[in-house]
């Protein structure tokens, strides 16, 4: 009879360790599937993404490994002083200016007629031929251009083969796409 006790309380003090494991490892399974759906779910994943693909502004100087972008007289100001009054919808500008090897020197810009604006896009006349850059906004730190964004580009290459995409997703941070 003495050994049947001694079993009961052995099977006792078992149990619930193996249970708590079993709860420890469901909990610690639990913290990194929600961990990761938030870190690589939308809108935290296309943020981080968009961040990494663009490029901050240095000194009036959008600098990539193969091309820069350079702002001069008060064309940025111009462009900033646009970005700061359509917070609420998406803008478009054509960026014009000259480009002398792979330096991109913005001069001047201007507005397209725009046909439709919204917080999540644009929609506008084609920039001319002599436009080096058609830049647009996105919302705040959504930085990657969409499969329209890049078809517009794509399309606008076989009148003007040195023109590029950009898009501003906050004062100073910008995705170039050539």
């Amino acid at each position: 009879m003495h050994q049947e006790s001694i079993e009961p309380e052995f099977e006792e003090e078992k149990y619930p360790k193996l249970k708590k494991a079993l709860i420890i490892a469901v909990g610690i399974l639990l913290i990194i599937l929600i961990t990761s759906f938030i870190i690589v779910g939308y809108p935290l994943g296309h943020i981080l993404e968009g961040q990494i693909e663009s490029e901050p502004l240095q000194e009036n100087i959008i600098q990539l490994d193969n091309l820069a972008i350079l702002f001069e007289g008060n064309s940025l100001e111009n462009l900033r002083e646009i970005y700061h009054s359509t917070q609420n919808v998406e803008f478009s500008v054509c960026l014009q200016g000259r480009k002398e090897s792979n330096d991109y020197h913005i001069t001047s810009l201007y507005v397209p007629v725009t046909y439709e604006q919204a917080f999540d896009h644009v929609t506008f006349e084609p920039c001319s031929n002599e436009t080096l850059i058609m830049l647009h906004s996105h919302p705040y730190k959504s930085c990657l251009a969409s499969d329209t964004d890049i078809n517009t580009l794509e399309s606008n290459k076989g009148n003007n083969p040195d023109i590029l995409m950009v898009v501003m997703c906050e004062p100073g941070r910008f995705s170039v796409y050539e």
